[in-house]
């Protein structure tokens, strides 16, 4: 009895730490199975991610556009990638240095979830809420697919992350904090380097210095942007010169398309922006060809592989012709894979429902609050500069054959709005607890039953 009352103990006082424990591992589990099921080669893009790498290694070079389409890309993640191949080439055979590559991104996960969880208990004080947002993005399929793939997507969104996480560790609104936001913007014009998509936290923490300006009267911030731009611009000099001289534009969203970009209030983009498409709950979970709708497309592309990129295309194609579909993109999935595709979808439907009003509760409370949360409000700048900058890219480049529209692009804005909508929802309910559990926890519960065949290559 008295071992008994001790492991009641235990458990009690560790509850969340063991469950804590089981979400990683699982997740840990997944990634690694895919380490070594999954062939970057099949992803969109693959090839000249580690065609790029490549160059880097064997040449001690970057690539030019005549060698790879996609040399315009900045190139820290390369750089990192080619010392992590290198560092590889020490311990393993070449054989296994696709797995190897692809190990970079495991690591990143594993630093990504940590600083996830950090931000959580950092913003809410909520061990649950860290909890439930470690489990949401350790089996959500746009975590698990951007973990798996050698691309410079991932470490960018994991450096906004971090970035997010300094700026409210350091506070860098008070005074005083010159040394903290020259280290800070050191980072961020680093992040830069590695995609550009990182300029998002530039102009919001620009226009969030600026508004606390205009309300608070405080100069210190007008040296913060000086300070923060100068040292991003320094860092990003070299870079922006090189794609100068080297591809005619240093300051574009995508040189490969430049040519073909479109004005965005007669963008062919305009007519889908708005629609709905019901059919990616209903019958076709997968890309179709031409535009359907922005919103069915990103909803499909969250919650499960609405390209048909993720999964065994060697397995998938000694099938017989009869048990295999073909999709718009000329790859072959199964029956199995698109039921589960359809019932990811239709539970992503509920979920982002859940999440969207959370948002807009969270939003509601803050601008009926006199007093300005200015937490809460550089979140809220990055999520909607965010999803602007991914309608604005759109628009101007709406080439959906070309995968312009991914959510990977701003990969951060899911975690940052589950972050406020679940913190608005645990407040609001708080006193009823099954409630909570009912309508966070359990939707990712069987989430996680319904889409385990397209999360485990």
């Amino acid at each position: 009895m008295f071992y008994l009352n001790k492991i009641k103990t235990f458990l009690k006082n560790n509850f969340i730490s063991i469950l804590l424990i089981l979400v990683l591992v699982l997740a840990f589990a997944i990634r690694i199975n895919n380490v070594f099921e999954y062939n970057t080669w099949w992803a969109d893009d693959g090839g000249a991610h580690i065609e790029y790498v490549e160059t880097i290694l064997n040449e001690g070079r970057l690539p030019s556009m005549a060698e790879n389409y996609l040399a315009w890309h900045e190139p820290f993640y390369y750089i990192f990638q080619a010392g992590w191949t290198k560092l590889g080439l020490v311990f393993i055979s070449a054989d296994s240095m696709l797995d190897w590559q692809e190990v970079f991104g495991l690591i990143l996960f594993g630093i990504f979830i940590y600083l996830l969880y950090q931000l959580s208990i950092t913003l809410t004080k909520n061990r649950w809420l860290a909890l439930l947002n470690t489990f949401v993005f350790s089996i959500l399929f746009a975590s698990v697919k951007i973990s798996g793939f050698i691309s410079n997507e991932f470490l960018v969104q994991v450096l906004i992350i971090l970035l997010v996480l300094l700026f409210f560790r350091l506070d860098l609104l008070k005074e005083k904090k010159y040394k903290e936001v020259f280290y800070w913007s050191l980072i961020l014009g680093i992040s830069l380097l590695v995609k550009l998509t990182a300029v998002l936290v530039l102009f919001s923490v620009v226009l969030l210095w600026l508004l606390f300006f205009a309300i608070q009267k405080k100069k210190h911030v007008l040296i913060y942007i000086i300070l923060c731009i100068t040292v991003v611009g320094i860092v990003n000099l070299p870079w922006l010169a090189y794609k100068k001289n080297n591809f005619g534009s240093a300051f574009t969203i995508n040189i490969y398309e430049q040519q073909n970009r479109q004005n965005i209030f007669s963008s062919d983009a305009c007519d889908y922006i708005f629609k709905i498409n019901p059919s990616i709950l209903t019958s076709q979970p997968f890309w179709i060809s031409g535009p359907e709708s922005f919103s069915s497309i990103l909803l499909a592309d969250v919650f499960t592989d609405y390209y048909n990129l993720f999964n065994n295309v060697d397995e998938i194609n000694k099938l017989p012709y009869e048990n295999k579909i073909k999709t718009s993109n000329d790859r072959f999935t199964t029956e199995n894979l698109k039921s589960s595709a359809l019932w990811s979808n239709r539970l992503g439907l509920l979920i982002s429902i859940i999440w969207l009003a959370g948002l807009i509760g969270s939003l509601s409370r803050v601008l009926r609050i006199k007093e300005i949360d200015w937490q809460k409000l550089f979140l809220y700048i990055l999520i909607f500069g965010g999803i602007s900058a991914l309608v604005y890219n759109n628009l101007r480049f709406p080439y959906l054959e070309r995968g312009i529209l991914k959510i990977s692009f701003i990969f951060y804005v899911l975690p940052l709005v589950v972050l406020v909508s679940y913190d608005w929802w645990w407040q609001v309910l708080k006193s009823r607890k099954w409630l909570l559990f009912t309508l966070l926890f359990l939707p990712f519960i069987i989430y996680t039953i319904v889409a385990l065949p397209i999360l485990i290559v």
